[in-house]
């Protein structure tokens, strides 16, 4: 299974198909860029945890930091390894 495989299993297919609570555009697997984000709950450079409509989501890997974060649009750069919908 690879990357974008491994992100998609992650939801089920209903959550696909309906309006999305947060969207997330992954770039390869060394950036990501999130809509919808209410706030950043914890942040180190191997996890950042996001707080989204429903839930959270739990970004994984090494380097990472935040690029951008504004107005709900956040940007994650670094060796993202999997994502997380908690």
């Amino acid at each position: 299974m690879n990357f974008i495989e491994s992100v998609c299993s992650c939801f089920s297919e209903n959550e696909l198909l309906k309006a999305p609570d947060f969207k997330a555009v992954l770039l390869g697997d060394t950036a990501g860029y999130f809509e919808c984000v209410k706030s950043i709950a914890h942040y180190t450079e191997e996890e950042i945890a996001l707080s989204v409509k429903n839930g959270g989501v739990i970004i994984r890997g090494e380097g990472l930091y935040v690029k951008k974060y504004c107005a709900g649009d956040l940007v994650v750069c670094g060796k993202i390894k999997s994502l997380e919908r908690v």
